[in-house]
């Protein structure tokens, strides 16, 4: 797993969606600095990815108001 750099973690934004059963307010931090590999835990793919290209790529709802900060920040 990935283990961050606590003092290395600054919040970037956050998005809240409305699902029909309950709210999600999801935080989006940004992380310079961290130690191991990134391995799914649930069976999913993992892909690095340019955030210019995040649009191309299936996500749930609330995940989408999270990308023109990422595209802000990184390019």
């Amino acid at each position: 797993g990935v283990r961050v750099c606590t003092p290395c973690l600054a919040p970037l934004t956050f998005a809240s969606h409305a699902y029909d059963d309950f709210h999600l307010l999801m935080p989006l931090y940004v992380c310079r600095k961290w130690e191991g590999i990134i391995s799914p835990t649930e069976g999913q793919a993992v892909k690095w990815a340019r955030a210019r290209d995040l649009r191309n790529y299936p996500m749930p709802p609330a995940d989408a108001p999270l990308i023109g900060p990422l595209i802000d920040l990184l390019g």
